[in-house]
């Protein structure tokens, strides 16, 4: 036991219906000599001048800390439609009504295609979000996408209409990212 517990409350389980509290020892908090000689030091008494009780409001430096505030929103790109920027991010160039569905850009304007990792089971699957419109359409031309990209027959995909979601079982993130800058999302 250490020294400075005062004291030690343990609970009994009794046959699973309650629990007792049973103390083991009453102790001194401090026990080592220091701890003791603090009684002997004298009360501190503190007050605040009168010259501080009084706060003064200014707003002429407002300006100043308002700066310092992070942005409510991110700012539009002021970009071109399809431009790309010397980081690599391209500005969407479709507008709704130019396909039979449309691909919403995320807040920070950037492609939603995400990818799910379970690793305790090596499961990977690639997710696109923000799908407005037909959905099946979507999945159908990304679905020829991706066999001919892929060479292989069979996709593991689905639609989720009701999220706005799209699922691939897999890791298609590159793939599916290039398919809606091709589109013009």
């Amino acid at each position: 036991m250490s020294a400075g517990v005062c004291s030690l409350v343990t609970l009994r389980c009794v046959s699973g219906l309650r629990c007792l509290k049973a103390a083991v020892s009453q102790r001194a908090v401090h026990t080592c000599p220091a701890a003791l000689g603090i009684t002997n030091l004298p009360a501190g008494r503190h007050t605040i001048p009168d010259s501080r009780a009084q706060v003064e409001t200014s707003t002429a430096e407002w300006h100043y800390v308002e700066r310092l505030f992070p942005l409510k929103s991110i700012p539009k790109p002021t970009v071109a439609p399809g431009e790309v920027t010397p980081s690599g991010w391209v500005a969407p160039s479709a507008k709704p009504g130019d396909h039979p569905y449309f691909v919403r850009r995320s807040p920070s304007h950037m492609i939603p295609v995400y990818l799910h990792h379970i690793p305790h089971i090596s499961k990977y699957r690639t997710f696109v979000s923000h799908v407005e419109g037909d959905v099946f359409a979507l999945l159908e031309e990304l679905r020829e996408y991706l066999q001919d990209r892929k060479h292989t027959r069979i996709l593991n995909m689905r639609a989720h209409e009701p999220h706005q979601k799209i699922e691939i079982k897999g890791q298609y993130v590159a793939e599916v990212r290039e398919f809606l800058l091709e589109r013009g999302f």
